[in-house]
């Protein structure tokens, strides 16, 4: 089967290991292509590496052509179809966002100009809130990719550092790429040299020491006066024991928020879990109408109400997920 290959679009997909690679290689070979390749006007948008490895080893293929409006929302689709992939780093995910970012907003103008509902055409309308549109729209990136503003906003200060020639920013990117470097957030202050929330801030006002009858300090923690040498490294004002206990509480409530952060960024988003499900019951349509096809050929046919209610069922399918 002849197909085409876009660099643009193949460029699109965050590449797999040599790891991964090898494994969906012995999958193929030991089992054949299960999921057929999913194109547009015979140009592969989905399935490169299967591709590759059926080219390679002359393994049979089949494929399921898409429609898409136009070429930017064919790149949609193929980005948006990246999330369900459960091996994306934070780094990646806010990167192919980052990605759609320009392509929304060249399909919202496609629309608004074939629908004629735009500023400056025919009658005179008022343009659209920019500054609401563009909020909206990283709501919109900050879900699907399950990431912050704040994370999407570093990865893009990163990426503009990286594209710009920067030798530290390229260091970074494939840091966090590789999965060597896991903080964006410390990625972006080694890029930037911007330093945390608050440290540019005045330093705090010197506690007011407070003194026993006998002339000890008076512990601002617990109250008690401090013995000699029992002050906790520089804070003359605390005994030992309870500046430690502070610090390591406040070390407990860091680690315990960043373990509950991890533990409820979902792996995939309402948006790109539809995305999969649709396609899947798109690929099982067109399995249903290949089977009806060679049985037909081999003879045995089925009436025009059993087809009629075998595509109403895979209908019924596509509208409950339309649904979500």
């Amino acid at each position: 089967m002849e197909v085409r290959i876009d660099s643009e679009f193949q460029l699109l997909i965050p590449p797999l290991t040599n790891d991964e690679f090898l494994r969906l290689e012995k999958s193929i070979l030991a089992e054949g292509v299960r999921d057929p390749l999913i194109t547009w006007n015979g140009t592969i948008i989905d399935g490169h590496n299967r591709y590759h490895i059926c080219e390679k080893h002359g393994i049979e293929f089949k494929t399921v052509d898409h429609k898409f409006t136009s070429r930017d929302a064919a790149k949609i689709w193929i980005i948006e179809n990246q999330f369900g992939r459960r091996n994306l780093s934070s780094y990646d995910r806010a990167q192919l966002a980052l990605q759609l970012e320009p392509l929304y907003a060249a399909e919202a103008k496609r629309r608004q100009v074939e629908s004629g509902k735009f500023y400056g055409r025919g009658q005179e309308k008022v343009p659209p809130k920019l500054a609401e549109a563009k909020s909206d729209t990283r709501d919109k990136l900050s879900k699907i990719a399950g990431v912050s503003h704040g994370t999407l906003s570093k990865v893009k200060a990163i990426e503009k550092a990286a594209e710009g020639g920067d030798a530290v920013a390229i260091e970074e990117r494939e840091a966090l790429k590789s999965g060597e470097r896991k903080s964006i957030h410390g990625a972006y202050i080694r890029v930037t040299g911007v330093k945390q929330a608050g440290a540019n801030r005045p330093p705090a006002k010197k506690e007011k020491a407070r003194f026993a009858e006998d002339g000890r300090r008076i512990c601002t923690i617990c109250g008690e006066p401090i013995d000699e040498g029992d002050h906790y490294t520089d804070k003359l004002n605390w005994h030992y024991s309870c500046g430690l206990k502070r610090a390591t509480d406040a070390q407990r409530k860091y680690r315990d928020a960043d373990q509950a952060l991890r533990a409820n960024v979902p792996t995939y988003t309402t948006d790109s879990l539809k995305a999969e499900l649709l396609a899947s019951v798109k690929t099982m349509r067109a399995a249903i109408n290949e089977s009806i096809a060679i049985n037909e050929s081999m003879g045995v046919k089925l009436t025009s109400k059993q087809k009629k209610d075998l595509d109403a069922e895979v209908g019924h399918l596509i509208r409950i997920i339309n649904k979500i």
